[in-house]
């Protein structure tokens, strides 16, 4: 008989994994304020210029309260009384921007700029412009100019900051975050920017200590999201729930803040947590099809494959052609032992993303249970081919090929799983069961002994000893 331990392992069950993107990375959406000039005093007592005075005070009272609207139509007014007025020209750009009208912000700062080629907020508000336009190169030189202009300028090295790292170069880019901090030690998106691009490279322990100053100066669930996910990094995972749990707290009708919180329960295997974060989030949002599946995988994990499918499914239904919702709809299916099922839904992930190796083994895994051997060897030859280092994966294609009488393909199976890791007691042992099939006994009775060796309670048949 076959020694199939190794084999139960990979080829019976492949675990639920929370295969999905929950965006919890507010790591890359780097914070960029575009500064608000302030009101100009009226220069004489002409009424037209003390009417656009008010005007604009007007306004940046409204863009204060973002009441966008109210503040673009009271800038324009200013404008129409004093067209030259700069402070008007740089909060109508500034409102425009946060309107998300860029085109037309660039071409207000642009017009601000022939006016006063010297006005930095103006240069700066460009650059701000342009970047989220993704003409990096171009606002990469407009905040360069705003600093050339005003060398102290904090909130143009901010923008630089995030300008560069867009174009990769981070080196650059932190030392401009860092720059920024230091002209401004309150500057709380050059902290957090400088502690987001850490966490980006996985340098989480860097990162603490940007991010602490960043947190000690605002409640914005943006930098408790980073500094949550900096503590993760470093292992320190009941403060990083524990900084979710303030944020649900400061936003308790935040879907996308409840449904990171169930990730980092869910990363903490703190499985009935996140299943109650993530049904909260769905409270608030229904139509979240990732929290869904994240959702069916925490109920998983409980055993409750029932509402597992019942997750995925509607998951499915709003992201029918989503790769890891079908996964893990066959990964539920396979744990009920509904073999069928979870093979049409492994093909279907697989057709989506077709060399996702733990959909291949998932698929193997059914084959086997089904009895469908041909197919089990192709798949496993697939998964090989995307992982040929995988010597799990060797064994379970040499235990398929025994099963199906091939014992030199068998053979040849375990002596490569044996290559990638010598250690593997079962697969020497299973070598010696192919071995003898071949008539090869002394071979045999060597793979066994290795076997034993390695495993005292792997013994060789009877009359190999």
């Amino acid at each position: 008989m076959l020694t199939a331990e190794i084999a139960k392992s990979e080829v019976t069950g492949s675990s639920c994994r929370l295969r999905v993107s929950l965006k919890v990375a507010s790591v890359f959406a780097l914070l960029l304020c575009a500064p608000i000039s302030q009101p100009a005093m009226a220069q004489t007592q002409d009424k037209p210029q003390a009417q656009a005075a008010q005007l604009n005070e007007q306004g940046l009272a409204h863009l204060k309260r973002k009441e966008y609207q109210a503040a673009v139509k009271a800038f324009r007014k200013a404008l129409e009384l004093q067209p030259d007025y700069r402070d008007a020209l740089d909060n109508l750009g500034a409102a425009l921007e946060a309107e998300g009208k860029y085109g037309e912000a660039e071409a207000n700062f642009q017009k601000a700029i022939k006016l006063a080629p010297d006005d930095a907020i103006a240069q700066n508000g460009l650059g701000h412009t342009l970047f989220h336009e993704r003409k990096y190169e171009e606002s990469i030189a407009a905040y360069r100019k705003a600093i050339s202009i005003h060398e102290n300028y904090s909130e143009a090295y901010n923008g630089l900051g995030a300008a560069l790292l867009q174009t990769g170069k981070r080196d650059d880019a932190m030392a401009a975050f860092e720059k920024a901090a230091t002209l401004d030690p309150t500057n709380v998106d050059a902290l957090n920017n400088a502690g987001a691009a850490l966490v980006g490279e996985q340098r989480g322990a860097e990162a603490i200590p940007y991010l602490e100053k960043a947190i000690a100066l605002t409640n914005s669930s943006d930098v408790a999201e980073n500094y949550a996910h900096a503590l993760q990094q470093v292992g320190r995972f009941d403060e990083a729930i524990a900084t979710y749990k303030k944020i649900v707290q400061l936003h308790p009708k935040e879907a996308k803040s409840w449904a990171h919180l169930g990730h980092f329960q869910y990363t903490s295997k703190q499985y009935p947590d996140a299943e109650a974060s993530f049904r909260k989030s769905l409270e608030l949002d229904p139509r979240q099809a990732d929290v869904l599946f994240a959702l069916g995988a925490a109920c998983h994990e409980q055993g409750k494959t029932k509402e597992a499918l019942v997750a995925y499914e509607k998951g499915l239904a709003i992201k029918p052609d989503d790769p890891d919702g079908l996964y893990n709809v066959a990964n539920a299916f396979q744990s009920d032992k509904e073999y069928e099922k979870a093979i049409a839904s492994y093909q279907k992930s697989l057709r989506l993303r077709p060399d996702s190796p733990e959909a291949l083994a998932g698929l193997a895994a059914c084959q086997v249970s089904t009895n469908q051997l041909d197919a089990t060897v192709a798949t496993y030859r697939k998964l090989i081919s995307i992982q040929p280092g995988d010597p799990n994966a060797r064994f379970n294609l040499g235990t398929t090929l025994f099963t199906k009488g091939n014992f030199k393909d068998a053979a040849d199976s375990y002596r490569e799983a044996i290559r990638l890791n010598p250690n593997l007691a079962h697969a020497h042992y299973n070598l010696g069961m192919s071995l003898l099939r071949l008539n090869d006994t002394p071979s045999a009775k060597a793979a066994f002994d290795e076997a034993h060796r390695l495993d005292p309670s792997l013994n060789p048949p009877t009359g190999v000893r």
